[in-house]
């Protein structure tokens, strides 16, 4: 996909979607240690919790007015461009998050890389569960 960072976030008891895995292309920041966001407010995780399998942001932006939002997206980099999928259990309770970070430029996601965040999302749940 051409991003600089992939995180999976998988349900824990302990907090709300912590990252449990993470990619970072060589120079790119890791976000694992930065301070706890509480990303059960944050406009995304909302969106997923309210049934969306998939948010696609081309411009993050101008993806929300949410102050949190900004302020988590500079903690991650400055992030200009994500697709965030959810897994979800037989109940449909949100089990997995994987997001896909382009921190260089906004970009138009096309059809076939959200297909293909949606395969590796897929895959990641195969292999944690």
């Amino acid at each position: 996909l051409n991003v600089q960072r992939a995180t999976l976030r998988l349900i824990s008891d302990i907090a709300v979607f912590p990252i449990a895995y993470e990619h970072c292309e060589p120079g790119t920041h890791s976000i694992r240690d930065t301070p706890r966001l509480d990303m059960s407010r944050q406009p995304v995780v909302l969106k997923m919790q309210a049934g969306a399998s998939q948010v696609i942001e081309d411009d993050c932006a101008v993806a929300t007015d949410d102050p949190g939002y900004h302020e988590m997206r500079e903690m991650f980099g400055g992030m200009k461009a994500q697709i965030v999928t959810a897994n979800r259990d037989a109940d449909g309770q949100i089990v997995g998050l994987l997001s896909v970070h382009d921190l260089t430029s906004p970009r138009t996601w096309t059809d076939a890389e959200a297909a293909r965040a949606r395969a590796a999302a897929d895959r990641l749940d195969e292999l944690t569960r």
